[in-house]
C-alpha cells in the first residue's frame, strides 16, 4: 500500500495570527464569531445552518468558540453521540473556522485514508462550495506532497492548514505540528496512533482536543473520555410535573403512543415531553478545567428533534436480538453496549473463572 505523504506547513510570520498569534485575522477584514461565521458561510444540503432541530449543539458552538476566544490552553471537548444528531457537521465546521478565521493548523483525523479522502470530498467540500471559503481556501501545494487531504488556506503572512487524514497510518500521527486536534469515529482510531496524536499539540499556544464518536465498548474509546470528563446530559423538562430527565436513561418506558404516533412520555405524570427543549447539566462538574478530561456530553437521538422518533421507535421495536438492541443503544440512545462483541479481557476471565469454576483435562481419544 503506498503510504500518503504530509508536507509540513509553511513557516508563519510572528504575530499574524489572531487568539494564540495575537493579531486580527485576514478574513475579508472581519473577526467573526464561531456563530457568525456558521450564519453566514456555512451552507448544508438543506440550505444555510442552523440550530433548528439540534438545539443541544447551540452550547457545545458557545463553549468551543470561548476556548478560542479567550485563548485557553490545553482544553478537551468530547462528545458522546448518537448517529446523525449534527455533531460531525459542527466539528468540520469549527475545523474550517480554525483555518480559515482563527488562522490555526487543525488536524481532523478519521480511521483511515480511503475514509478521510471520501469525507473530504462529500462532507467538507460541499459546505463550502457557496462560501467565501471556497476562495479562501485551496489544496495544499508544496514540493513533493500530496494534496490529498490537505486543505490550505493562504495569506499574506503565511498559510496555514486543515489536514484531513487517516489515523491506521503512523506517519500521519506524528509529522504534523498542530493547534488545533480533532478525531471523529474514536472507537475505530488505532489505540496506539491515537496517542502519538496528541504529541501533534506539543508546541501550540492552545492545543484545544475535540473527539467525537457513536461509542460500542463501555469504559473504553469515546466512553471512556466521556467519563473522564464532567459527563454532561441533556435534561428535559416536564411541562406537567417540572421534573427534569436524561431522555435516554428511560427508555424505552417514556416510550408512548398519541393519534397513531409515538411520543416522549413523562415518567412521572405521563405529560408530554418537548424533545429539544432542555439544558445541559453536568455530573462531575469537578473535572471541568485544564485537567485530563475536560468538558463531556452525552447527545442521544432523542434530544434532537431532527432526528425523527417515528425511526427511532421503529428501530426500537424492529431489534429483537440482544446484539440488535445492543445496536440500537449505542447509535441511538448513545449508550455504550458491545453486546454480543463483548471483548474477552483478563478482568472478564477472571470473573468467569470464580463465579463458575471449570477445570481442564485431557480429551478421550
Amino acid at each position: 500500500m503506498s503510504r500518503l505523504k504530509v508536507g509540513l506547513p509553511r513557516k508563519r510570520e510572528p504575530g499574524f495570527a489572531r487568539g494564540v498569534h495575537g493579531a486580527d485575522p485576514p478574513f475579508d477584514g472581519e473577526a467573526l464569531s464561531f456563530a457568525v461565521f456558521l450564519e453566514q458561510e456555512i451552507r448544508t444540503g438543506r440550505g444555510p445552518f442552523s440550530f433548528g432541530e439540534r438545539e443541544p449543539l447551540r452550547e457545545i458552538a458557545a463553549h468551543l468558540e470561548g476556548i478560542l476566544r479567550l485563548g485557553l490552553p490545553g482544553r478537551t471537548v468530547s462528545v458522546l453521540k448518537g448517529a446523525q444528531v449534527g455533531m460531525t457537521t459542527l466539528a468540520v465546521c469549527l475545523a474550517l473556522y480554525c483555518a480559515a478565521v482563527r488562522r490555526l493548523n487543525v488536524g481532523y483525523f478519521l480511521p483511515d485514508q480511503d475514509f478521510a479522502d471520501r469525507f473530504d470530498s462529500t462532507r467538507i467540500r460541499p459546505l463550502v462550495r457557496s462560501s467565501k471559503l471556497a476562495k479562501a481556501m485551496r489544496d495544499g501545494r508544496w514540493k513533493g506532497a500530496s494534496p490529498k487531504g490537505l486543505l490550505e488556506f493562504p495569506a499574506p503572512g503565511g498559510s496555514c492548514f486543515l489536514y484531513v487524514l487517516g489515523l491506521r497510518d503512523i506517519g500521519n500521527a506524528i509529522s504534523l505540528p498542530l493547534d488545533v486536534l480533532i478525531r471523529d469515529e474514536v472507537d475505530d482510531l488505532p489505540p496506539e496512533n491515537l496517542k502519538w496524536s496528541e504529541d501533534r499539540l506539543d508546541a501550540s499556544r492552545l492545543a484545544l482536543t475535540v473527539n467525537l464518536a457513536v461509542g460500542r465498548a463501555p469504559g473504553a474509546g469515546i466512553h471512556a473520555m466521556y467519563l473522564r470528563g464532567d459527563r454532561r446530559r441533556w435534561l428535559v423538562p416536564c411541562p406537567g410535573c417540572g421534573k427534569e430527565w436524561a431522555l435516554e436513561e428511560e427508555w424505552p418506558g417514556i416510550l408512548g403512543e398519541e393519534e397513531g404516533g409515538p411520543l416522549l412520555a413523562c415518567p412521572g405524570c405521563g405529560a408530554a415531553l418537548p424533545r429539544g427543549a432542555g439544558r445541559w447539566a453536568p455530573e462531575a462538574p469537578e473535572a471541568l478545567g485544564e485537567g485530563e478530561g475536560g468538558r463531556s456530553y452525552r447527545l442521544s437521538q432523542l434530544a434532537v428533534p431532527a432526528v425523527g422518533l417515528e425511526r427511532v421507535a421503529a428501530k426500537w421495536r424492529a431489534a429483537r436480538f440482544p446484539g440488535e438492541r445492543a445496536k440500537f443503544r449505542c447509535s441511538s440512545l448513545a449508550l455504550p453496549d458491545a453486546g454480543e462483541m463483548q471483548p474477552l479481557t483478563r478482568e472478564l476471565l477472571l470473573r468467569l473463572r470464580d463465579e463458575a469454576p471449570c477445570f481442564l483435562e485431557e480429551a478421550p481419544a
